[in-house]
């Protein structure tokens, strides 16, 4: 285990306060050690957090709302800056082609 994921684990102590910032550095370490969030919430809840698991549980929930929305919202931008691309384009073909017309 790295120095980091072993300091976090060693920070917890009974009666800490548990903050977003601290889950999310829970969820960070997920990424490359799935079985992280598991050993976290096994040390908090023998520190005394009984429902360690049911914050942890909330705090994904909230922030997969979260950035699914900011996704969303990210690929509307896009879908629409692609729709104003073809629209432009579209216009600049019909330029052309009435330019050809015109000099014909």
């Amino acid at each position: 285990m790295n120095p980091s994921k072993q300091q976090l684990l060693d920070s917890i102590q009974p009666g800490m306060r548990l903050t977003k910032g601290f889950f999310k550095k829970v969820y960070g370490y997920e990424i490359t050690d799935p079985s992280f969030p598991d050993k976290a919430i096994a040390a908090l809840e023998v520190a005394g957090c009984s429902k360690a698991r049911q914050y942890y549980k909330e705090w994904i929930e909230e922030y997969e709302m979260a950035r699914d929305a900011e996704l969303k919202s990210a690929l509307g931008r896009c879908l629409r800056g692609d729709e104003e691309r073809r629209k432009i384009e579209l216009l600049q073909k019909k330029k052309q082609l009435l330019m050809q017309k015109l000099q014909r």
